[in-house]
């Protein structure tokens, strides 16, 4: 949205008046609630947002904060009540430097920073063209407050000797707001222009310490959890297994099916000496016992589990486009984590992060198919129509 403060390249202002407007008792109200939450007015000069400066302790590092409060309150040292004061002067200034290349050899500028301070200014300390009489001075600052109407007040109240200080009633009353500006363009060669967005970030480089400590130590809590998980799993491994990886210690077999009477088991078989004393209808039924023996397994431990962990799910027309959906999701989530480390994209490409975002997402629909289709496949789906059109 385009506003009505007008700035050209170069030419500065000491204080133009802007415009004046009336609020009623509810927007006063309206402005001191704002104030109250602390809100900020952001405005963007050439892709940059208006900032408001501030230094550290030892005075060597200048950072900036993204917009500016319309306003603030404090309690008034006489009757101790809190007051509300509205910014209505703000000062802009603007940072430039020559343009690099061929441009900056034939006179042109670029700007690598915008900065906003503000000041609340009262009526009476303004002259007739409606600009502060002493702009870089102290003065009355602009208190958002209507005295209430203690006539109509006292006829409400007529037992009480107490009248409130606050009216919010709407009786016609209103409060005339005075605003104006001043532009100064500072020409700072210290800042290149591919840098100019260094001061916004500067601020978080205290952050910056914490974070990367928060993710050392999620690192290592990982790292000592995976190691525990992996503990754990060899010494189960060791039980079910044996020492030696054999499995021997741990074998479940399977109980033989009783002999039919007047035959012998394999075992007593085996001691038996072959010959005159086996018939030859018992020899046949021993080698089918041989036959069964061979074909028993060493079931034992976790192994039970294979049958559930490779079952499809019951729902499995319904997963696999949930996955390939979440699949795109991820495709989406890093492909704009990577062009913003790589710089493509920065806070300057307004709405980049949507556009491009969207862009991937649908490019992401390729990926998204294919592991819909793999999965549904895995899972030996047949309805490849419905499992599409999902």
């Amino acid at each position: 949205m385009a506003s009505d403060y007008d700035i050209v390249m170069g030419q500065d202002q000491e204080c133009t008046y802007l415009c004046s407007h009336r609020v009623d008792r509810q927007g006063v109200k309206r402005a001191r609630q704002l104030i109250e939450e602390g809100y900020v007015a952001e405005w963007i000069l050439d892709n940059l947002p208006g900032a408001t400066s501030f230094v550290t302790v030892d005075r060597t590092h200048k950072y900036y904060a993204a917009g500016f409060k319309i306003g603030w309150k404090d309690y008034s040292p006489s009757t101790g009540r809190q007051s509300y004061y509205l910014n209505n002067h703000i000062t802009l200034v603007v940072r430039h430097r020559p343009a690099p290349g061929r441009a900056g050899r034939h006179g042109g500028k670029v700007i690598v920073g915008f900065e906003i301070y503000t000041k609340s200014i009262e009526i009476p300390h303004r002259d007739s063209t409606g600009c502060p009489q002493d702009v870089h001075g102290d003065t009355q600052p602009m208190e958002m407050y209507i005295a209430p109407n203690n006539t109509r007040l006292a006829s409400q109240y007529p037992s009480s000797s107490y009248l409130p200080e606050e009216d919010d009633t709407d009786d016609g009353s209103t409060l005339t707001i005075p605003y104006s500006y001043s532009v100064y363009f500072r020409e700072d060669e210290s800042i290149e222009w591919s840098k100019r967005w260094d001061l916004y970030f500067n601020n978080q480089e205290d952050s910056n310490v914490i974070h990367w400590l928060a993710i050392v130590n999620s690192f290592v809590i990982c790292t000592l959890l995976t190691v525990i998980v992996v503990m754990v799993i060899n010494r189960t491994y060791r039980q079910v297994h044996g020492k030696d990886g054999s499995g021997d210690d741990a074998k479940l077999l399977l109980k033989r099916r009783k002999p039919v009477s007047g035959t012998k088991s394999p075992r007593s078989r085996e001691k038996a000496p072959a010959g005159l004393l086996q018939q030859e209808g018992e020899a046949e039924r021993d080698d089918d016992f041989e036959s069964d023996e061979e074909y028993i397994e060493d079931i034992s431990g976790w192994k039970l589990l294979h049958g559930d962990v490779f079952r499809a799910p019951q729902y499995a027309a319904y997963l696999a486009p949930l996955i390939g959906s979440g699949m795109q999701l991820v495709f989406m989530a890093t492909g704009l984590l990577i062009l913003s480390c790589i710089g493509i994209l920065n806070p300057s490409f307004r709405g980049g992060f949507v556009s491009v975002g969207m862009g991937l997402f649908v490019f992401a629909g390729v990926v998204s198919g294919y592991f819909s289709s793999r999965l549904y496949k895995t899972f030996g789906g047949t309805h490849w129509r419905s499992n599409t059109l999902m």
